[in-house]
């Protein structure tokens, strides 16, 4: 087998290929043995037919297309072994040059891996802001703490602000009932705005028993076409107004939310955790700001094909994330006012992004020859392991090989990330 390879624009090459006659034949051949169970001949058991015999019958290059098939396969796979510089992209687009008994002659247009260049990656001091968590957002925390350990205890009086209703209600639109506009035992808190607009407020001042019609318009750009814009009466019955009960913060509360006896240490604790989570969030900052900076010092050429194959993989996780909660993307894509194509459009800048990064990042890889050894891999195994409870060995015997690879790529990136940080962060004076 000869091969040539002449580079073309975009990222493009052309290899062009030929197989001698011998070459050839010995496809055509191994065709014949792989496919002659196909081939019904009258006079022998089915397979058992002379090469011969099927050509005459069928024609003398029955076996040329499967033999091709295979041949370029064959001879593709061993010039990408040989050639270690080239990383396709895409499947390649093959045409048939010459094709006879005499041998083969074929083409292949493949889109590779573009050529990189970061011209800067380091030095750009970057600032790390240290941001120390303040009472006000320890205690914003607690709070929300403590509104997750509320108490709902009916009252008989009128309702205010604040409270949770306890409704049955119904929607018209001139009269007619409108789906998804029933429901009964529904508790709505009043003041939260889960519901349109104007429907909360008007419950205020009413009492267990009370029926009320309450009168609002649906907005313009609700997600329900056929509603939107449109007045609606929701007939209301409350059935139990109930008031919220916090709990005191004090040390009872705080063996109840956490493993502390105090509230002193629990308040200590979430601080720390709070502190910790800041600190994490600005180090991400951190990083994006460094990886932005690198994109606008990175010149490449990003082929279509690399573009639309990340978007194929962003609409799947999409789509992935979408089938946990029952919709498919059809029916996400009716519900947001749009179409699967806009979806799609829409990611293509992220896509694009997506792909820059990676590859930016590779070159860093490459040149700074940052990898991964199996000490490494050993000591992450070590470190997960105690945190599942397992011994060593359990852990190892539970990872199958796309585990071990995807715990290999999160290595790597996190000791690339640690080099950028060392390399790119302000240094304190």
């Amino acid at each position: 087998m000869e091969y040539k390879i002449k580079k073309l624009e975009k990222s493009m090459v052309q290899i062009n290929i030929t197989l001698n006659k011998q070459e050839w034949e010995k496809e055509v051949e191994e065709s014949y043995t792989r496919t002659r169970n196909k081939y019904n001949v009258e006079g022998f058991r089915k397979g058992k037919a002379p090469r011969k015999v099927i050509e005459k019958m069928y024609g003398a290059n029955v076996f040329y297309e499967d033999a091709l098939s295979e041949g370029f396969y064959k001879a593709y796979m061993e010039i990408l072994s040989k050639e270690s510089k080239l990383e396709p992209v895409d499947a390649p687009n093959l045409s048939v040059k010459s094709m006879d008994d005499n041998g083969v002659e074929l083409e292949a247009k493949v889109v590779v891996k573009p050529e990189v260049k970061v011209n800067k990656y380091k030095g750009f001091d970057v600032e790390l802001e240290n941001k120390k968590i303040t009472e006000k957002e320890l205690n914003a925390e607690i709070n929300k703490i403590k509104e997750q350990n509320v108490r709902l205890v009916e009252v008989e009086r009128e309702i205010k602000k604040g409270d949770v209703a306890n409704i049955n209600f119904s929607g018209s639109i001139d009269g007619v009932k409108f789906e998804g506009g029933t429901s009964e035992n529904y508790d709505l808190e009043i003041g939260s705005k889960s519901f349109i607009e104007g429907f909360e407020e008007q419950l205020i001042g009413l009492k267990t028993g009370d029926e009320k019609d309450v009168k609002v318009t649906f907005p313009a750009n609700y997600h329900a076409k056929d509603l939107a814009n449109k007045p609606a009466v929701f007939a209301c019955k409350i059935n139990a107004v109930k008031e919220k009960q916090y709990p005191e913060l004090n040390d009872e509360f705080a063996s109840n939310v956490s493993e502390f006896e105090t509230f002193d240490e629990f308040k200590k604790d979430l601080e720390q955790h709070l502190q910790h989570h800041a600190d994490e969030h600005a180090k991400i900052d951190a990083e994006n700001k460094i990886i932005d900076l690198i994109l606008e010092n990175t010149e490449v050429e990003i082929p279509d094909a690399m573009v639309e194959n990340e978007l194929d993989n962003l609409m799947k996780d999409l789509e992935y994330r979408l089938m946990y909660q029952g919709l498919n993307l059809e029916a996400y894509a009716n519900y947001m006012n749009t179409t699967v194509e806009k979806l799609r459009a829409d990611r293509k800048k992220e896509a694009l992004k997506s792909v820059k990064v990676r590859l930016a990042l590779t070159y860093i890889l490459d040149k700074e020859k940052i990898n991964v050894t199996d000490e490494d891999v050993n000591e992450k195994i070590k470190e997960m392991a105690k945190s599942a409870k397992k011994t060593i060995k359990e852990y190892k015997e539970s990872l199958n090989e796309d585990r071990i690879n995807y715990l290999k790529n999160d290595i790597l990136m996190n000791k690339l990330l640690t080099f950028l940080l060392d390399k790119n962060l302000k240094k304190s004076k």
